[in-house]
């Protein structure tokens, strides 16, 4: 399955999702919203803030990590390094 569409719905749904249960959670008086919910996690046990932290980091480095796919690299004729294809 080489589709982009599949993780472009999924991104949509979780999207979705987050603002239902986000929008229940605001239109209740006594509702919990993630923001919240986070406050009463670090609140119980500190360390989330870290780990949570670590986890974007590494899905950040993951994500756009400065490297290039073999079908778009091209040899520089200055330094001969791979660089982006014009």
């Amino acid at each position: 399955m080489r589709s982009p569409w599949v993780w472009v719905i999924w991104l949509l749904v979780i999207a979705f999702t987050f603002a239902v249960i986000e929008g229940l959670a605001v239109s209740d008086p006594g509702g919990l919203t993630l923001s919240q919910f986070i406050v009463n996690v670090s609140r119980a046990w500190p360390p989330i803030v870290a780990l949570i932290g670590i986890l974007i980091g590494m899905l950040i480095s993951h994500f756009w990590w400065p490297w290039i796919p073999k079908q778009h690299r091209d040899r520089c004729e200055i330094c001969g390094r791979d660089v982006l294809k014009p």
